[in-house]
């Protein structure tokens, strides 16, 4: 519209200059007159290349984040910039990234809800059912023992110490499927428990965390929880590191979990597997941003490793009706 509005005052424009000054264009047109002219129509050329430039030069900025949206990592809302139509696009285009964030946190709530009470549910099956098997099958085996000569309880004691392991395995994946003291007695007694549970790697672990903290809700910690214990299992796994550090620090208008190692650190290039992509999901859920990258160097570790951050404003204000 506004292009239709700049030409047409040009044209008028020019038919007023026709009609009140002694300029005039004949046939055959003469070479003075072919100056004024192609002077007026550079002149429109220049006025519409400057006039579109304003008016679409929100479109630019869309384009770019509809190619690079990602719903998994909140993003600044884009600023109403242009014409009326490039502004009509722009509150549209984030209208509708806003109805796909909450669409998706809507989702994932339901998702990892859905995993939580499964991985709930097995892990009572294992304490209540395998667990108790296991303990019944220890003592028929001490009981059998007894009454067995001298050259068999050898042998039912290595049985027994094989079914002992087991035991103690099985009692292990069931905490980590559901540690009943995040229930029982919070977020820092979870995490402490949970950096003294992991395998030993020849990784010292270190945890910096509040003696005690405001309540939480219950969905905000299970997430604290789920991505500290991703992101040390991680580092365990891949890194290669000889330390790992987890700092957890919250006050009434923020929530910090970092969890850094010294270790080799993400290849470059390298695309976010299911366990990263878990942990952002996690983070969108309570409102979250989830920054990975490359850790701070640790003096004599010859690496720059990794740190994992999640940041939640207001944590306090998080509720699982999110």
């Amino acid at each position: 519209m506004r292009v239709v509005v700049l030409n047409s005052a040009i044209l008028l424009l020019a038919v007023v200059a026709l009609a009140v000054t002694p300029a005039t264009v004949s046939f055959p047109i003469a070479a003075e007159q072919g100056l004024v002219l192609g002077i007026g129509a550079a002149v429109i050329a220049i006025a519409n290349a400057v006039l579109l430039r304003l008016s679409f030069r929100g479109l630019r900025a869309v384009l770019r984040r509809m190619e690079t949206i990602d719903v998994l990592r909140p993003q600044d809302v884009l600023p109403e910039t242009g014409g009326r139509e490039a502004k009509s696009l722009i509150v549209g285009f984030n209208a509708m990234r806003a109805r796909l964030e909450t669409e998706r946190r809507t989702s994932a709530r339901r998702t990892l809800n859905a995993l939580e009470s499964e991985r709930r549910r097995i892990g009572q099956e294992l304490h209540d059912e395998i667990g108790q098997r296991l303990t019944g099958t220890l003592l028929e085996l001490q009981r059998l023992g007894d009454d067995l000569p001298e050259s068999f309880k050898a042998e039912v004691g290595a049985i027994q110490e094989q079914q002992r392991a087991t035991l103690d395995e099985v009692g292990a994946l069931a905490w980590q499927l559901r540690p009943a003291l995040l229930d029982d007695l919070g977020l820092l007694s979870a995490i402490d428990a949970l950096a003294e549970s992991l395998p030993d790697s020849g990784a010292r672990i270190e945890t910096s965390i509040p003696v005690s903290i405001s309540p939480l809700s219950p969905e905000l910690e299970l997430v604290v929880y789920r991505i500290a214990q991703e992101a040390m299992t991680n580092a365990l796994r891949h890194s290669g590191a000889s330390r790992i550090t987890l700092e957890l620090q919250v006050s009434s208008r923020c929530l910090t979990l970092r969890v850094s190692d010294n270790g080799r650190g993400i290849p470059a290039g390298a695309s976010e597997g299911a366990g990263i992509r878990g942990m952002r999901e996690r983070a969108l859920l309570v409102g979250g941003s989830l920054q990975i990258g490359t850790a701070v160097e640790i003096r004599g570790s010859g690496h720059r490793g990794t740190r994992v951050q999640l940041d939640v404003t207001d944590p306090i204000a998080v509720r699982c009706d999110g």
